[in-house]
């Protein structure tokens, strides 16, 4: 049987607080694409009410040991935040949305620092998941036609997010967001023994490939994916399952792992976790203002096939990454507490 989603909602008194130090945050900045920004937004975050904080913090610290919360209760005009953007290389200034922009950073930073990817928008914080139509038999958040399978975010690194949200700005198409952690799962002994094993490789997502990152505001070349490259051509053996029992990381791709040649038990038992995952699922479909945070440690994700509406109220999500150490990444960085890797 499914879990049921932990789900909260903001109180009148908290959102005039929330509001009051989103203002705050929009007389000093207006990108919120900006390290000054970050650092500011994760020490005015501190000032949230204290029933959020300790929400977001027992989450953070996994005491709540779901993988996923849903907070619910942010308002938002939907006349005052334009229109959809039709692809994801959207100005990074002075956005119409950065009242909302503000609200999910810090939500985000009472979980840990938020960060980006050079080979992803060329470190953008804060994505745009919006449907493309060239893009909508792909695995990639621009789909639509294809069910997007279960992963973890950038699974193939070892300095993936720890946490990340994802906020809805519209969703009339009532796309489901879909939701499995490992605390939802089942697994006999047999595959747990398989799955706890290095036999496995995941390779980079199409999203971190410079024909997936061509834009009007910068440009990468190919020096910048090198790092990637190497990923690609030589993938270190990784476990499915890493940690104690009961207390398990979960590391999935599905549409880019795979078992290591000629290892037929662990091509079964992968097989039979993605299977397991499926009957597991715990959709949920986000409306306006809703903010799901996941546990990208031990939760995968994904999103069943929709109509979109390709106009000006199509679905939109953003989409934040979330480390609970900002120094640990130091290598894949040009500083130790940058906020971009590499």
């Amino acid at each position: 049987m499914n879990a049921l989603v932990v789900t909260e909602s903001i109180q009148n008194d908290e959102l005039l607080i929330i509001e009051e130090l989103i203002n705050r945050l929009k007389g000093k900045f207006n990108t919120i694409e900006q390290e000054k920004f970050a650092d500011e937004c994760l020490l005015v975050g501190q000032e949230l009410p204290y029933r959020l904080r300790k929400l977001l913090n027992d989450f953070r610290n996994r005491r709540m040991n779901d993988g996923y919360l849903l907070l619910r209760g942010f308002p938002i005009d939907d006349e005052a935040i334009g229109r959809t953007p039709s692809h994801w290389d959207a100005s990074w200034i002075n956005p119409r949305i950065l009242r909302e922009e503000i609200f999910q950073c810090l939500i985000s930073s009472c979980t840990g620092d938020i960060f980006g990817w050079l080979t992803q928008e060329n470190g953008r914080y804060l994505r745009h998941i919006v449907p493309i139509e060239k893009d909508k038999n792909e695995q990639l958040g621009g789909s639509s036609n294809v069910v997007l399978l279960w992963h973890v975010e950038e699974a193939f690194h070892p300095q993936r997010a720890d946490l990340m949200s994802i906020m809805c700005y519209r969703n009339e198409e009532k796309a489901c967001t879909n939701i499995c952690a490992v605390s939802d799962l089942d697994i006999p002994d047999q595959y747990w023994e398989i799955l706890s094993q290095k036999r496995f490789f995941i390779e980079p997502d199409k999203s971190h490939m410079q024909e997936n990152n061509e834009s009007k505001h910068w440009q990468l070349n190919e020096e910048h994916f090198k790092k990637i490259h190497a990923f690609l051509e030589n993938p270190e053996p990784v476990s499915v399952l890493n940690g104690i029992r009961g207390q398990e990381n979960l590391l999935v791709d599905e549409a880019f792992m795979d078992a290591l040649p000629g290892d037929e038990e662990a091509k079964k038992a992968l097989k039979w976790l993605f299977n397991h995952m499926n009957e597991r699922n715990n959709p949920i479909m986000m409306g306006p203002g809703d903010l799901l945070l996941i546990d990208n440690r031990m939760t995968a994700h994904g999103r069943s096939p929709y109509v979109p509406n390709y106009g000006p109220k199509a679905r939109w999500l953003r989409r934040v990454n979330i480390t609970a150490d900002l120094r640990k990444s130091y290598q894949w960085k040009d500083k130790p507490y940058g906020r971009v890797i590499f």
